[in-house]
């Protein structure tokens, strides 16, 4: 082993030991700190883990057979931290079985278990001709692109209810995720290189500097943020939309109701994909303008899409429907275009208030989803806005 691996792993592995202790001591820190917590634990003893290879026969070594198979849980940790922090709900019963891969290999390869000189054999000579251990391997790399695959549905999932359904998150969240998305995809390329290709150490040095800063640089700032990929309530708006899907007839306001029932000749077929055809969908989009215009509904920085339909008298399915095949954007676009109209016009109007504040009175719920979203839709900062106004 290198003095270069070696340094790496120890600090990887004091590192991750020191966060454990933090996220999981510290009382202001949720759920998801606290599992993530739990993961670097796992990495910083699977960091420990060459130590004690390169170390020999010591009194250590009874914790290789312990220790070489940890990473086959690191796809299903990665998986519930994601989808704890996003939702903010805990883990279920049923999660345990996110265990398996690691349960498997310790099944197939018990014997390590209790022979260290047999669990340090298989560790420095990894070639075997042992069918179990060919399964073995099978199953400690496909879980990581199972895992991966199944994080790259979730937050495809998410991110596009988020979009539907809530007027206030901040889309960068998800710019964070599909980053740590990219490390997991790299990290096990490479492990899965250096499998290949043992002549090539190298690439095994690279995963693990990868490891050490993916893992470490998010776990200190979710120790700092504990809110860093928290999407406020969706996980109340999936639950809903699970029971909106098993809704037999969605409601349609009396007002819409009779035009969707009385169609006119030339409209007996919906111009696009969908339940209303052109003229009913344009009329719900008229009325919810309407709605949101006069009783400024984007104010309301907890109003969502059943909200929304609610206090118009329409279905769920209609308002989506509408928004996006008529309106031509989603629904967090659509309140927030209102909400950035009123800060722009605050803002021509020369006030001295805050921009936060100024914000906050729009319907945005924080400065970040603020910034970001303001940004996306005029192509510049806040305050960079507000100087060239002034200077004009």
């Amino acid at each position: 082993m290198s003095q270069a691996q070696t340094l790496i792993l120890s600090i990887g592995g004091f590192q991750g030991f020191l966060l454990f202790t933090l996220l999981v001591s510290d009382r202001r820190v949720n759920y998801a700190s606290k599992l993530l917590g739990l993961q670097c634990l796992f990495i910083a003893t699977t960091f420990a883990l060459p130590l004690i290879v390169n170390a020999g026969e010591s009194g250590l070594t009874w914790l290789v057979g312990v220790l070489v198979f940890l990473p086959a849980s690191y796809g299903a940790l990665t998986y519930l931290y994601c989808r704890s922090a996003m939702t903010g709900s805990p883990l279920k019963t049923t999660d345990v079985l996110h265990l398996l891969p690691l349960a498997i290999c310790y099944l197939l390869n018990y014997d390590l278990l209790f022979s260290p000189s047999k669990a340090l054999s298989f560790v420095t000579e990894p070639e075997t001709t042992l069918f179990r251990h060919d399964v073995t391997k099978v199953i400690f790399y496909g879980q990581a692109f199972v895992y991966t695959a199944s994080l790259v549905r979730m937050i495809s999932h998410y991110q596009t209810q988020a979009k539907q359904t809530l007027s206030s998150y901040n889309p960068d969240i998800f710019k964070w995720l599909w980053s740590l998305t990219v490390f997991v995809v790299s990290i096990w390329s490479l492990k899965v290189l250096f499998y290949f290709m043992h002549s090539k150490p190298a690439l095994n040095i690279l995963a693990d500097c990868l490891l050490v800063l993916m893992v470490y640089f998010i776990a200190v700032v979710q120790w700092r943020n504990p809110s860093l990929f928290h999407v406020r309530q969706l996980a109340t708006q999936l639950s809903s939309q699970l029971l909106i899907q098993r809704t037999p007839e969605p409601i349609v306001s009396e007002q819409v109701k009779t035009k969707a029932e009385c169609p006119t000749q030339n409209n007996n077929k919906s111009t696009s994909k969908g339940l209303l055809d052109q003229e009913t969908r344009s009329s719900i989009l008229q009325l919810v303008q309407g709605h949101v215009e006069e009783q400024a509904l984007y104010r309301n920085s907890d109003l969502t899409l059943a909200t929304l339909a609610e206090q118009v008298g329409v279905s769920v399915h209609h308002l989506s429907e509408t928004l996006n095949q008529t309106g031509g954007k989603n629904f967090n676009l659509f309140i927030n275009e209102y909400r950035v109209a009123e800060v722009c016009q605050q803002l021509e109007q020369k006030s001295e208030r805050k921009l936060i504040d100024v914000a906050l009175d729009a319907g945005f719920s924080s400065k970040s989803s603020f910034n970001a979203i303001f940004k996306k839709l005029t192509g510049q900062t806040p305050s960079l806005y507000r100087r060239q106004l002034m200077q004009n």
